[in-house]
């Protein structure tokens, strides 16, 4: 099992594969971001020894897949296409997804709306993008984002896109902890769907044996076999010792 660090959290990307390298990981979460240099980026990965499993999604409120203006949404699935491009050439498997970077809804109307507009969006990128790379659908707190905020909320948008081989779902224990009724029982729910894994303690601390309901996550990690990578992400500040010690519990799971 890959464990990644993720890059948002640890600084400017220099910075986050230096630090990922020392503490001992041999992958890291990048951001997809468009315009980059691919064979320098790769360069700088292999001096680091370090591999990309996964990508995250950049935040950005001007280009949602699931908004009601066409013109964001075309934005986003110009986006996504390219992240699904850049992922393949960096040999990761999937690329987080999120449909509405907002707190606020766009206007009054049903949630489902949104989500419509999301599957059918991402369903038109599919079939043109290389078919080694999927996506795993992200869930946020509502103080986040306000659309698609649980493992069902995210199961629905998939069955609504199709493409079961390439669309699962992210769980993200930071998030679930809070949005789910019973977090465990959830991911067990969905557990031949959730291809990827994010962990930071319900304060967005780092997730370590001790931390609450670390053991019940533990246990049920080790019956999710859809699982590809886990992804450390929590705010790491300058404690270095703690995100190798996030590690540690990771592996031991």
């Amino acid at each position: 099992m890959r464990i990644s660090a993720s890059e948002w959290v640890l600084g400017d990307r220099p910075t986050a594969i230096r630090r990922a390298a020392a503490a001992g990981f041999d992958a890291i979460e990048l951001d997809a971001i468009p315009g980059i240099d691919i064979a320098a980026l790769q360069d700088d990965l292999a001096a680091a020894g370090l591999a990309v499993p996964s990508m995250c999604w950049a935040w950005n409120s001007e280009s949602e897949l699931g908004s009601p203006d066409p013109a964001s949404r075309a934005r986003a699935q110009t986006y996504l296409r390219g992240a699904l491009e850049q992922a393949h050439e960096l040999g990761a498997s999937q690329i987080v997804v999120l449909p509405a970077c907002r707190k606020d809804p766009w206007t009054d109307e049903p949630r489902i709306r949104g989500l419509e507009r999301a599957a059918a969006s991402i369903a038109e990128v599919l079939p043109d993008t290389p078919s080694d790379v999927g996506i795993a659908l992200e869930g946020l707190r509502r103080i986040e984002s306000f659309l698609m905020n649980t493992l069902d909320h995210s199961a629905l948008v998939r069955s609504m896109i199709g493409h079961d081989d390439r669309v699962g779902l992210l769980a993200d224990w930071y998030h679930v902890v809070v949005e789910e009724i019973d977090p465990v029982a959830s991911m067990r729910q969905h557990a031949e769907a959730i291809s990827l894994v994010h962990l930071a303690a319900t304060e967005r601390g780092p997730l370590l044996a001790d931390s609450v309901g670390a053991a019940e996550l533990a246990a049920q990690l080790r019956d999710m076999p859809a699982v590809r990578s886990y992804t450390i992400e929590y705010n790491v500040g300058d404690d270095d010792a703690a995100l190798a010690q996030s590690l540690i519990f990771a592996r031991s799971v």
